[in-house]
């Protein structure tokens, strides 16, 4: 870790990055390294692939749109909560034009893709490790800094209640607290407020999972015309795989999800199977308890087939 704050240190312009699609820890995690690093007297921009989804506009929008035509030229480009360097899509852009990289990330399956590297794979969000990088830098924890890191932390560990969550996670949440947030209103907006036609999408979901292997495997799938049904853009129709998580009997969880020229696979573990070695047989990746990859040239139904093939050995040995 001590590379990483040297470079920090020795750098004024900053490029904040995570992977597309931001969910809340990459969002938290970015939001929380440009406040450290405008405090400590440097320029710091986050840029993100695309607006944030719905339920995470709370957090606020201090983040700019990557566009092409204008790819800045940094002294730092730091990756946050991003497992290699394709999934920060053309934002890859930025990352070459950098003097010096950073790579901070919970994934175990990370690739190590940047100069210095500082990867937990055990840390249930980037969002602790975050916490631990700033507290060895001697970051003074505003309110706002805190806030950012408990909803990373949060969000990461389903408010708390998944096996990666750890004494240490709970020591942090407790320390974050103390800076006057409010916690029952991060946990409100990002587990209880949800638009009716987001509720009614879930409903239809329900009705309309697949059990496989007596029940171990447990699949959604979100058709393109579903989405369209209910008016919802896909990243705002929430993480849809843990409806299948909780069925009774479940092993792995999976969600099919179908989007322009791709389709994107969710995995959930229970805790008995390793996802992220399902992932990586799709070039995708993640934790043993949760893993995801986007793939394209292939059809809907053409994805389920395998992936239900692929489920079907894991469990059966």
């Amino acid at each position: 870790m001590n590379d990483i704050i040297n470079i920090i240190k020795s750098s004024s312009d900053i490029a904040i990055l995570a992977h597309e699609s931001e969910d809340a820890d990459a969002v938290g995690s970015c939001y929380a390294m440009r406040l450290a690093l405008s405090d400590m007297g440097k320029k710091a921009v986050c840029y993100f692939s695309a607006e944030t989804e719905a339920h995470l506009k709370f957090m606020g929008r201090f983040y700019e749109i990557f566009s092409e035509e204008e790819v800045p030229e940094t002294d730092l480009c730091i990756c946050l909560d991003c497992g290699d360097i394709g999934r920060i899509g053309k934002r890859a852009a930025i990352f070459e034009c950098a003097k010096h990289t950073i790579n901070i990330d919970h994934h175990q399956t990370n690739t190590m893709f940047a100069e210095a590297n500082y990867v937990d794979g055990n840390a249930p969000a980037t969002g602790e490790i975050l916490y631990e990088l700033f507290e060895k830098m001697g970051v003074a924890l505003t309110n706002d800094i805190a806030k950012n890191l408990y909803t990373a932390i949060s969000a990461d560990t389903g408010s708390f209640k998944y096996s990666s969550v750890r004494p240490r996670t709970m020591n942090i949440a407790a320390e974050l607290m103390k800076r006057n947030i409010n916690h029952a209103e991060i946990a409100r907006y990002l587990y209880d407020n949800e638009p009716i036609n987001i509720m009614k999408f879930k409903g239809c979901l329900m009705n309309n999972i697949e059990q496989y292997c007596g029940g171990k495997l447990v699949m959604v799938t979100v058709e393109q015309t579903l989405l369209d049904r209910f008016g919802i853009e896909e990243k705002d129709s929430g993480d849809v795989v843990n409806i299948a998580r909780k069925v009774e009997g479940c092993e792995i969880a999976v969600s099919v999800r179908e989007v322009p020229e791709k389709v994107k696979l969710s995995f959930r573990s229970n805790g008995k199977f390793d996802v992220s070695k399902i992932a990586l047989k799709f070039g995708g990746g993640g934790h043993a308890m949760a893993a995801g990859v986007a793939l394209r040239d292939k059809s809907l139904g053409e994805v389920k087939k395998v992936v239900i093939k692929l489920c079907e050995e894991v469990i059966n040995g």
